[in-house]
């Protein structure tokens, strides 16, 4: 059953890779696979193999992997798009796309950011914008509505140092929310961060279902 799992997900990448020729076999990285036991008992397994598919103005990664047990295992793909840096272009881009299934439920995840540099260091100054989706569907009920939620993220990077950051957030459960973060300030070595979530259901007003304020040392020198 484990080998099924495993000839499944990757029997098609390596096969594509040996017709391919060299180019291909490059673009192959070294596989990791991990079992764990206990009390001298096969539990679980990971494999995962990673394709290097970069350009010359991006890098590019797509990692296909499996994991669990033999019974239930766990398929997963990642892509992971990042702009390199050249003298033209001073923001930096990034994409994330990835997926999940098994027989309980399957998930998607996408997350998208750039940065907008500024003053005479645009690369040590700099604003960052980010958006997270994810959404989660069950397979024993394909008719439900998915679960979804998306949160957009802001921060700020002033001499290579974060200063802050806003992130607001909602989802299908009618969950909104608003997370504030002040880093490092005025050189005291501490993140304090402020969460707010607020909820409406069956018509009601919105109201505040969790609130959380934070402090979090950061060591800054080592």
């Amino acid at each position: 059953m484990m080998s099924n799992a495993v000839i499944s997900v990757f029997g098609g990448l390596a096969w594509s890779a040996v017709l391919a020729g060299p180019a291909a076999s490059q673009a192959l990285q070294k596989p990791a696979l991990s079992v764990s036991t206990n009390d001298g008992r096969f539990t679980g397994y990971s494999a995962a193999l990673p394709l290097d598919l970069s350009t010359d103005t991006e890098s590019a990664k797509l990692t296909a992997k499996v994991a669990g047990t033999a019974e239930n295992p766990t398929y997963d793909l990642d892509l992971n798009l990042v702009q390199k840096p050249d003298d033209v272009r001073t923001g930096k881009r990034a994409l994330a796309l990835g997926a999940s299934w098994n027989d309980r439920e399957a998930r998607l995840r996408s997350s998208m950011s750039k940065a907008f540099g500024f003053g005479l260091l645009p690369r040590a100054n700099f604003v960052s914008v980010s958006m997270d989706v994810n959404a989660r569907q069950d397979i024993a009920a394909p008719g439900r509505i998915p679960v979804a939620r998306a949160n957009v993220r802001s921060s700020l990077t002033l001499e290579g140092r974060p200063i802050g950051s806003i992130a607001v957030g909602g989802g299908t459960l009618g969950d909104e929310g608003v997370d504030l973060a002040l880093t490092r300030p005025f050189d005291i070595p501490a993140e304090f961060s402020v969460s707010l979530r607020a909820v409406a259901s069956n018509g009601e007003a919105w109201r505040v279902q969790d609130s959380r304020f934070m402090v979090k040392l950061v060591k800054a020198n080592w």
